[in-house]
């Protein structure tokens, strides 16, 4: 089970991410953040700090929004990702595709 919040940070849309990233949580996830995508924010953020397990369901997810924000002409960007998402990123190839950044 995932739970997921929004903010504004200085202009940025953050969605925070807690839990498991998986196939009961990845379309709860595409519906919270692609209206995001849509929106006036330049930068989505998803801050996956709390984020506990990611499956493929989940890392297909993150494509696609990766894959929309390109297509809007957004940036989608992880936050503050823990060991666990940056070490299944690299394994699958795809960390490239993730700008990363922390909050200061």
């Amino acid at each position: 089970m995932a739970a997921f919040t929004t903010s504004l940070d200085g202009g940025v849309a953050v969605v925070r991410i807690s839990g498991e990233l998986d196939i009961a949580s990845h379309g709860e996830l595409l519906a919270h953040t692609e209206p995001l995508l849509r929106s006036d924010a330049k930068v989505v953020a998803l801050d996956v700090a709390d984020v506990t397990f990611i499956d493929s369901s989940g890392l297909g997810a993150l494509v696609r929004l990766q894959q929309q924000a390109v297509d809007a002409g957004r940036s989608l960007r992880l936050r503050n990702p823990p060991r666990p998402v940056t070490r299944i990123l690299s394994l699958t190839g795809l960390a490239d595709l993730f700008p990363t950044d922390t909050d200061q």
